[in-house]
Parts: C-alpha cells; structure tokens; sequence
C-alpha cells in the first residue's frame, strides 16, 4: 500500500526549484513513491529567508536553525511570487501541567519527567499544494503529531525526547490535535509534551533540519 508523502520544511536550490519560500523557511518536494526519503540537498538544513514576505519584518533564528517567533505569532510557507499561504502553524497557548485527566476512565496521569507541556495548537494546509509540490493531494500531509516537536531550554539545549506513554494517553481524542493535516484541511486542538524544562522554547521541526520556535513558560 503507497504510503503517504509529507511535505519537507526545507529548500532545494533556494527556493528556485518550486517557488516557494517559507515565513524563514523554505519548502521542498513530496513524495509520491512507496517510501518517502528526505531530498539528499535537505540533509544539511534548510536555507533561510532575511526578511518574512508577510509582514516585512527580519527574521531571526536560532542555533538549530528554527525561525523565532513570538507567543501567538503564526508560522508557515508562503509562494514567494503570491504571497498566497500554503501552510500554516501556530502555538496560540502553552501550559505546564502536573498532572493530566486520561483519555480512558477518569484517572489522573502524571509526567514521566517533570511537568507536562500542553500545546494548544492550529494549522492548515491548502488544497492548491500539490500543485506547487507535486504528487495527489491524497498523498501529502504535514505532521502534527508529538515527535514533530521538540524543546530548547534556557541553557540553549535541544531535546527531542519529548514524548512519554503518559504523556500520549492524556485528554479526550475530542479536544487533542490530529496528528496530520491533509490538504484543504484546518485542524486544532492540543498536543501533549513530557518535558524536563520548565522554560525555554518549544519548537516544530519535524525533520530536525529547522523549523520554527516558540516560548514558553516563566
């Protein structure tokens, strides 16, 4: 059965090979074979953009290559030559929880590390994609789920090790982000960390090559 191809947060040759630049970052192709391979011009990291086409303002990034943005501030890929949005992401809330209500029975379940960050989360995805990347739309998706995300604490170190069972079995599937969105679609809803850092930022960078960032806690 043909899997399905998410779409790179990378850039292949500057953005030239498919004229899209993203909000700091750039876009590249889908996949529209059985198993999906990150493009080997990705491998290094993305290129980034000075200036953010929306809103004319520089762009800035960390070490890891993610685009800053401030508490609320939309993410995304944009057609450099339109303007038109194809993606978008934002953490429009962030809370550090003890404990959690489980998505089975009523228990109470606690983080497996020190507290529980809870992402409240939107995105959408354009129905018009695949026709600037390539492959059906029945064969693209951006990943929401858990693992596309990591935390940069206030000593400047990234952790990807931010899932856990409990973490996974927290709230309702009503009330929890999907864990993809397909073209024409706009989700929301919460994803669950298990994180060791109180503060810091809290990144989406689903292939570890530069994503963008946002802050949280104290």
């Amino acid at each position: 059965m043909k899997k399905q191809g998410k779409i790179a947060t990378g850039v292949v040759s500057g953005v030239a090979a498919v004229g899209l630049a993203a909000w700091g970052i750039g876009m590249a192709g889908a996949a529209n074979s059985t198993e999906w391979e990150l493009p080997g011009d990705l491998v290094a990291g993305p290129a980034i953009a000075e200036v953010d086409p929306s809103t004319g303002s520089e762009v800035k990034t960390d070490r890891f290559d993610n685009v800053q943005k401030k508490a609320g501030e939309k993410a995304g890929l944009v057609d450099e030559e339109t303007n038109k949005n194809y993606f978008t992401i934002e953490v429009t809330n962030t809370q550090l929880l003890g404990q959690c209500t489980s998505r089975v029975g009523n228990q109470k379940l606690k983080p497996m590390r020190t507290k529980f960050l809870v992402l409240d989360v939107e995105a959408t995805l354009a129905a018009s994609v695949s026709s600037k990347v390539g492959g059906g739309a029945q064969e693209l998706y951006m990943p929401l789920v858990a693992e596309a995300f990591s935390v940069t604490t206030s000593s400047g170190s990234a952790d990807r090790n931010v899932t856990s069972e409990t973490a996974w079995g927290c709230f309702d599937d009503s009330v929890l982000l999907p864990p993809v969105v397909n073209p024409g679609q706009s989700v929301k809803g919460k994803v669950v960390l298990d994180v060791d850092a109180l503060s810091g930022k809290v990144a989406y960078d689903p292939e570890d090559n530069g994503g963008w960032s946002w802050p949280y806690g104290g």
